[in-house]
């Protein structure tokens, strides 16, 4: 696959949380790293070195956002840890089933838009928009004058 297969990060997917706006880029970064990757004599370990580091990172930075998620309450933290999981199954169930560089880029590239952009654009837009409501709450407050 050529370079322009890749999947690059854009400034819509901030969320203006630091953390979790790092992690993302990250995230892009490694699975990025697939579409450099060429047929060769090494291209086995280095696939699956760049697999289980995106599993592994992805594993940690769902661990980060859903304790950040829970330190603001929000309400739909329960259904936002279900898709974490999902999306955690797909990359397992690819690490584990054998098949060809091009096959694996192409079931990576359809699970990195899952859990990149349509997850970041689809769900985690909702928690920026539940911390912007939730300032807006606090800033109008009056009850305590």
């Amino acid at each position: 696959m050529l370079n322009t297969q890749k999947i690059p990060w854009d400034k819509r997917y901030q969320l203006g949380i630091e953390m979790i706006d790092t992690q993302h880029k990250k995230l892009f970064d490694l699975v990025n790293r697939l579409y450099d990757l060429e047929d060769s004599k090494n291209v086995k370990e280095e696939l699956r070195v760049i697999l289980y580091e995106f599993n592994m990172y992805m594993q940690i930075h769902f661990e980060d956002e859903e304790e950040y998620m829970a330190s603001i309450d929000y309400p739909d933290l329960q259904e936002h840890k279900k898709l974490h999981k999902d999306i955690i199954d797909s990359v397992n169930n690819i690490i584990v089933t054998p098949a060809k560089l091009g096959i694996i880029k192409s079931k990576m590239k359809v699970v990195a838009k899952r859990a990149l952009v349509d997850h970041i654009m689809n769900e985690d837009t909702k928690i920026k928009l539940y911390v912007v409501e939730k300032e807006a709450e606090e800033i109008f407050d009056i009850s305590d004058i």
